[in-house]
């Protein structure tokens, strides 16, 4: 009766105290403040992020002040782009999100749902790089626990050897029920 008893908090301790999985989450909304190294110059911006599974992506530039406003949002392989200069919006087929956000995302879910040694090496936050197409490589220098998810939160992406960004998420969300807006003038 006790050793039951036992094994049953045992039980309970390890499932509540386990992260939940990132192949639940159904939506993240994130403030990021990215720094991009490009011919020898830094430039920095910072801008909103939603997501909502499995596939709807909008990036809201908040600054630098020239570009404030521009609005970038992808959903099944499409982008929509808003520039508040022209007061206009541009539509693209078949693009990928700049700065790759969805497409990291995405593998991260399918990697939880389908690769064992990457599911029990991430939990420990073991998994310090994720390549990710063929000639680009992700770090991850900072993981957090956020709404029972762990989640990285600082990251540096490099293609070849070559540092292109660094990335800091704050003020993140997940699952927070955040609803697809329509892209509009």
């Amino acid at each position: 009766m006790i050793r039951n008893i036992l094994i049953f908090l045992l039980t309970t301790i390890s499932i509540f105290s386990a992260p939940a999985r990132i192949s639940n989450i159904k939506d993240i909304y994130s403030l990021v403040k990215e720094v991009t190294y490009l011919n020898g110059e830094k430039k920095e911006k910072t801008y909103k992020i939603e997501y909502i599974s499995p596939d709807y992506l909008r990036k809201e530039i908040i600054l630098p002040n020239v570009n404030k406003g521009e609005i970038f949002q992808y959903e099944k392989g499409n982008a929509k782009v808003y520039i508040p200069l022209f007061d206009e919006i541009v539509e693209e087929k078949n693009q990928d999100d700049v700065s790759n956000f969805l497409s990291i995302i995405k593998d991260l879910k399918n990697k939880d749902l389908n690769d064992k040694n990457f599911i029990n090496n991430y939990y420990l936050k073991k998994i310090k790089e994720l390549k990710y197409k063929d000639s680009y490589k992700i770090k991850i220098k900072k993981y957090e626990k956020i709404n029972g998810f762990l989640l990285p939160v600082e990251l540096e992406i490099f293609e070849d050897n070559s540092k292109l960004a660094e990335l800091s998420l704050q003020n993140v969300q997940v699952n927070s029920g955040i609803k697809r807006k329509e892209l509009k003038k």
